[in-house]
Protein backbone atom coordinates (compact mmCIF):
# COMPACT_ATOMS: atom_id res chain seq x y z
CA UNK A 1 0.00 0.00 0.00
CA UNK A 2 2.78 2.38 0.96
CA UNK A 3 4.63 1.53 -2.25
CA UNK A 4 1.55 2.35 -4.34
CA UNK A 5 1.15 5.69 -2.55
CA UNK A 6 4.79 6.53 -3.27
CA UNK A 7 4.37 5.61 -6.93
CA UNK A 8 1.23 7.75 -7.18
CA UNK A 9 2.96 10.74 -5.55
CA UNK A 10 5.94 10.25 -7.87
CA UNK A 11 3.65 10.30 -10.91
CA UNK A 12 1.90 13.45 -9.71
CA UNK A 13 5.25 15.17 -9.11
CA UNK A 14 6.44 14.04 -12.55
CA UNK A 15 3.27 15.40 -14.19
CA UNK A 16 3.65 18.84 -12.58
CA UNK A 17 7.34 18.88 -13.49
CA UNK A 18 6.37 18.10 -17.09
CA UNK A 19 3.76 20.88 -17.04
CA UNK A 20 6.33 23.33 -15.71
CA UNK A 21 8.85 22.42 -18.39
CA UNK A 22 6.22 22.66 -21.13
CA UNK A 23 4.93 25.98 -19.83
CA UNK A 24 8.46 27.36 -19.83
CA UNK A 25 9.03 26.12 -23.40
CA UNK A 26 5.71 27.53 -24.62
CA UNK A 27 6.40 30.90 -23.00
CA UNK A 28 9.89 31.18 -24.48
CA UNK A 29 8.61 30.07 -27.85
CA UNK A 30 5.72 32.54 -27.68
CA UNK A 31 8.04 35.43 -26.85
CA UNK A 32 10.87 34.54 -29.24
CA UNK A 33 8.54 33.78 -32.18
CA UNK A 34 6.19 36.74 -31.85
CA UNK A 35 8.50 39.22 -30.17
CA UNK A 36 6.92 42.62 -29.73
CA UNK A 37 3.77 41.41 -31.46
CA UNK A 38 3.11 39.20 -28.39
CA UNK A 39 3.08 42.30 -26.20
CA UNK A 40 0.93 44.20 -28.68
CA UNK A 41 -1.45 41.25 -28.90
CA UNK A 42 -1.75 41.08 -25.12
CA UNK A 43 -2.37 44.81 -24.84
CA UNK A 44 -4.95 44.58 -27.62
CA UNK A 45 -6.83 41.85 -25.77
CA UNK A 46 -6.82 43.89 -22.57
CA UNK A 47 -8.07 47.00 -24.37
CA UNK A 48 -10.79 44.96 -26.09
CA UNK A 49 -12.03 43.46 -22.84
CA UNK A 50 -11.85 46.86 -21.13
CA UNK A 51 -14.23 48.07 -23.82
CA UNK A 52 -16.59 45.24 -22.88
CA UNK A 53 -16.40 46.35 -19.25
CA UNK A 54 -17.24 49.94 -20.16
CA UNK A 55 -20.21 48.90 -22.30
CA UNK A 56 -21.43 46.46 -19.66
CA UNK A 57 -21.12 48.95 -16.81
CA UNK A 58 -22.69 51.81 -18.78
CA UNK A 59 -25.61 49.65 -19.88
CA UNK A 60 -26.46 48.33 -16.42
CA UNK A 61 -26.07 51.75 -14.80
CA UNK A 62 -29.26 52.75 -16.65
CA UNK A 63 -31.21 50.13 -14.70
CA UNK A 64 -31.77 49.79 -10.96
CA UNK A 65 -30.13 46.37 -11.13
CA UNK A 66 -30.36 42.97 -12.80
CA UNK A 67 -31.80 40.23 -10.60
CA UNK A 68 -30.41 42.01 -7.55
CA UNK A 69 -26.96 42.54 -9.10
CA UNK A 70 -25.61 46.08 -9.45
CA UNK A 71 -23.33 47.21 -12.28
CA UNK A 72 -20.26 46.55 -10.11
CA UNK A 73 -21.57 43.11 -9.20
CA UNK A 74 -22.00 42.21 -12.87
CA UNK A 75 -18.44 43.41 -13.60
CA UNK A 76 -17.23 41.14 -10.79
CA UNK A 77 -19.19 38.25 -12.31
CA UNK A 78 -17.76 39.03 -15.76
CA UNK A 79 -14.23 39.04 -14.35
CA UNK A 80 -14.72 35.71 -12.61
CA UNK A 81 -15.93 34.19 -15.86
CA UNK A 82 -12.99 35.66 -17.77
CA UNK A 83 -10.40 34.26 -15.35
CA UNK A 84 -12.04 30.83 -15.16
CA UNK A 85 -12.31 30.64 -18.96
CA UNK A 86 -8.58 31.39 -19.31
CA UNK A 87 -7.40 28.98 -16.62
CA UNK A 88 -9.85 26.29 -17.68
CA UNK A 89 -8.71 26.39 -21.32
CA UNK A 90 -5.00 26.95 -20.89
CA UNK A 91 -4.38 23.25 -21.64
CA UNK A 92 -7.35 22.25 -23.82
CA UNK A 93 -6.46 23.72 -27.22
CA UNK A 94 -5.05 20.46 -28.60
CA UNK A 95 -8.35 18.70 -27.87
CA UNK A 96 -10.27 21.25 -29.94
CA UNK A 97 -8.85 19.70 -33.12
CA UNK A 98 -9.32 16.08 -32.07
CA UNK A 99 -11.60 15.40 -35.04
CA UNK A 100 -8.74 16.13 -37.47
CA UNK A 101 -6.37 13.97 -35.42
CA UNK A 102 -8.84 11.08 -35.51
CA UNK A 103 -9.81 11.35 -39.19
CA UNK A 104 -6.26 11.87 -40.49
CA UNK A 105 -4.49 9.46 -38.16
CA UNK A 106 -2.60 12.19 -36.32
CA UNK A 107 -3.51 10.61 -33.00
CA UNK A 108 -1.14 7.74 -33.84
CA UNK A 109 1.78 10.03 -33.01
CA UNK A 110 0.56 10.24 -29.43
CA UNK A 111 -0.29 6.53 -29.12
CA UNK A 112 3.14 5.20 -30.10
CA UNK A 113 4.95 7.15 -27.40
CA UNK A 114 5.54 5.65 -23.92
CA UNK A 115 3.43 8.34 -22.23
CA UNK A 116 -0.33 8.53 -21.94
CA UNK A 117 -1.78 10.35 -24.99
CA UNK A 118 -4.03 12.27 -22.61
CA UNK A 119 -1.04 13.68 -20.75
CA UNK A 120 0.75 14.50 -24.02
CA UNK A 121 -2.24 16.44 -25.34
CA UNK A 122 -2.68 18.30 -22.06
CA UNK A 123 0.84 19.72 -22.25
CA UNK A 124 1.17 19.91 -26.05
CA UNK A 125 -0.08 23.45 -26.61
CA UNK A 126 -0.33 25.45 -23.38
CA UNK A 127 -1.84 28.84 -24.12
CA UNK A 128 0.47 31.31 -22.39
CA UNK A 129 -1.33 34.14 -24.19
CA UNK A 130 -4.16 33.81 -21.69
CA UNK A 131 -2.01 35.71 -19.19
CA UNK A 132 -3.65 38.93 -20.40
CA UNK A 133 -7.06 37.54 -19.40
CA UNK A 134 -5.73 36.70 -15.94
CA UNK A 135 -4.12 40.09 -15.36
CA UNK A 136 -7.20 42.01 -16.45
CA UNK A 137 -9.74 39.75 -14.74
CA UNK A 138 -7.96 39.60 -11.40
CA UNK A 139 -7.21 43.32 -11.43
CA UNK A 140 -10.84 44.22 -12.17
CA UNK A 141 -12.16 41.85 -9.51
CA UNK A 142 -9.96 43.39 -6.84
CA UNK A 143 -10.87 46.91 -8.02
CA UNK A 144 -14.59 46.14 -7.98
CA UNK A 145 -14.25 44.59 -4.53
CA UNK A 146 -12.60 47.77 -3.25
CA UNK A 147 -15.15 50.08 -4.89
CA UNK A 148 -18.17 48.12 -3.64
CA UNK A 149 -16.92 48.03 -0.06
CA UNK A 150 -17.92 44.41 0.49
CA UNK A 151 -16.52 43.29 3.86
CA UNK A 152 -14.48 40.12 3.51
CA UNK A 153 -12.92 38.10 6.29
CA UNK A 154 -10.25 35.41 5.96
CA UNK A 155 -12.87 32.83 4.94
CA UNK A 156 -14.05 35.02 2.06
CA UNK A 157 -10.50 35.51 0.78
CA UNK A 158 -9.77 31.78 1.00
CA UNK A 159 -12.99 30.93 -0.84
CA UNK A 160 -12.29 33.67 -3.38
CA UNK A 161 -9.18 31.85 -4.60
CA UNK A 162 -10.85 28.46 -4.19
CA UNK A 163 -13.80 29.69 -6.29
CA UNK A 164 -11.43 30.66 -9.10
CA UNK A 165 -9.91 27.17 -8.96
CA UNK A 166 -13.35 25.51 -8.86
CA UNK A 167 -14.71 27.59 -11.73
CA UNK A 168 -11.61 26.79 -13.79
CA UNK A 169 -12.10 23.06 -13.20
CA UNK A 170 -15.75 23.37 -14.31
CA UNK A 171 -14.72 25.34 -17.41
CA UNK A 172 -12.11 22.72 -18.25
CA UNK A 173 -14.73 19.99 -18.00
CA UNK A 174 -17.13 21.93 -20.24
CA UNK A 175 -14.44 22.43 -22.89
CA UNK A 176 -13.35 18.80 -22.86
CA UNK A 177 -16.41 16.66 -22.19
CA UNK A 178 -17.71 16.51 -25.77
CA UNK A 179 -14.37 16.19 -27.58
CA UNK A 180 -14.32 12.35 -27.51
CA UNK A 181 -17.43 12.37 -29.73
CA UNK A 182 -15.00 12.54 -32.65
CA UNK A 183 -14.16 8.87 -32.07
CA UNK A 184 -17.74 7.99 -33.05
CA UNK A 185 -18.90 10.87 -35.24
CA UNK A 186 -15.70 11.97 -36.94
CA UNK A 187 -16.43 15.64 -37.62
CA UNK A 188 -17.93 16.88 -34.34
CA UNK A 189 -16.41 20.35 -34.14
CA UNK A 190 -19.77 22.09 -34.47
CA UNK A 191 -21.14 20.23 -31.44
CA UNK A 192 -18.02 20.65 -29.32
CA UNK A 193 -17.79 24.31 -30.36
CA UNK A 194 -21.35 24.95 -29.20
CA UNK A 195 -20.79 23.25 -25.86
CA UNK A 196 -17.47 25.00 -25.35
CA UNK A 197 -18.49 28.50 -26.41
CA UNK A 198 -22.10 28.69 -27.53
CA UNK A 199 -23.36 29.58 -24.07
CA UNK A 200 -20.25 31.35 -22.83
CA UNK A 201 -22.08 34.68 -22.82
CA UNK A 202 -24.26 33.42 -19.96
CA UNK A 203 -21.23 33.76 -17.68
CA UNK A 204 -21.59 37.54 -17.75
CA UNK A 205 -25.00 37.87 -16.11
CA UNK A 206 -27.02 36.31 -13.27
CA UNK A 207 -28.57 32.98 -14.21
CA UNK A 208 -32.04 34.02 -13.10
CA UNK A 209 -32.48 36.61 -15.88
CA UNK A 210 -32.61 33.94 -18.58
CA UNK A 211 -35.71 32.03 -19.73
CA UNK A 212 -36.31 28.66 -18.10
CA UNK A 213 -35.08 26.76 -21.16
CA UNK A 214 -31.75 28.62 -21.17
CA UNK A 215 -31.43 28.10 -17.41
CA UNK A 216 -31.94 24.38 -17.95
CA UNK A 217 -29.21 24.36 -20.60
CA UNK A 218 -26.65 26.12 -18.41
CA UNK A 219 -27.29 23.62 -15.64
CA UNK A 220 -26.89 20.65 -18.00
CA UNK A 221 -23.82 22.30 -19.55
CA UNK A 222 -22.78 23.64 -16.15
CA UNK A 223 -21.92 27.26 -16.93
CA UNK A 224 -23.99 28.27 -13.89
CA UNK A 225 -21.33 26.75 -11.63
CA UNK A 226 -18.37 28.54 -13.22
CA UNK A 227 -18.97 31.99 -11.74
CA UNK A 228 -22.59 32.61 -10.73
CA UNK A 229 -22.90 30.35 -7.69
CA UNK A 230 -19.49 31.16 -6.18
CA UNK A 231 -20.24 34.88 -6.68
CA UNK A 232 -23.53 34.56 -4.78
CA UNK A 233 -21.46 33.95 -1.66
CA UNK A 234 -18.57 36.28 -2.44
CA UNK A 235 -20.88 39.22 -3.24
CA UNK A 236 -23.21 38.55 -0.31
CA UNK A 237 -26.23 37.90 -2.55
CA UNK A 238 -27.10 34.78 -0.59
CA UNK A 239 -26.55 35.13 3.16
CA UNK A 240 -27.96 31.74 4.13
CA UNK A 241 -25.60 29.23 5.84
CA UNK A 242 -25.62 27.01 2.75
CA UNK A 243 -24.09 29.78 0.58
CA UNK A 244 -20.60 28.98 1.86
CA UNK A 245 -20.95 25.57 0.21
CA UNK A 246 -21.45 26.97 -3.31
CA UNK A 247 -17.71 27.03 -4.23
CA UNK A 248 -17.39 23.42 -3.04
CA UNK A 249 -20.45 22.38 -5.07
CA UNK A 250 -18.86 24.02 -8.11
CA UNK A 251 -15.69 22.02 -7.52
CA UNK A 252 -17.68 18.77 -7.30
CA UNK A 253 -19.48 19.62 -10.55
CA UNK A 254 -16.11 20.33 -12.21
CA UNK A 255 -14.61 17.07 -10.99
CA UNK A 256 -17.68 15.18 -12.25
CA UNK A 257 -17.46 16.84 -15.68
CA UNK A 258 -13.76 16.04 -16.03
CA UNK A 259 -14.32 12.48 -14.84
CA UNK A 260 -17.07 12.06 -17.45
CA UNK A 261 -14.63 13.32 -20.10
CA UNK A 262 -12.03 10.79 -18.93
CA UNK A 263 -14.55 7.93 -19.18
CA UNK A 264 -15.66 9.00 -22.69
CA UNK A 265 -12.02 9.38 -23.70
CA UNK A 266 -11.15 5.84 -22.59
CA UNK A 267 -14.16 4.43 -24.43
CA UNK A 268 -13.29 6.42 -27.55
CA UNK A 269 -9.67 5.22 -27.58
CA UNK A 270 -10.89 1.61 -27.58
CA UNK A 271 -12.92 2.38 -30.69
CA UNK A 272 -10.11 4.23 -32.49
CA UNK A 273 -8.72 2.35 -35.52
CA UNK A 274 -6.39 4.95 -37.04
CA UNK A 275 -7.02 6.60 -40.40
CA UNK A 276 -6.67 3.31 -42.28
CA UNK A 277 -9.63 1.71 -40.45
Amino acid sequence: MLRKCKMFCHRIAWFFQLCGMTLSMCWRGYISHKGWSALVHGIGLIVGYLGDYVVLYSMIMNFPGIAGFTALDVCFLYSMGLICYALGNIHTREFWKIDDLVLRGGLDLYLVRPVSPLVQMFVRDIQVGYISHLILGLGCMLMVKGMSGIPWDLTHWALFFFSILAGSVVMSGISLIATPLSFWWGKSRSVTGFIRGGLRGTLHYPVTIYPKFIQLLIYIIPYAFVAYYPCLYLLGKDTSPKAVLYPFISMLVGIAANFAFWVFWRLGLKKYNSAGG
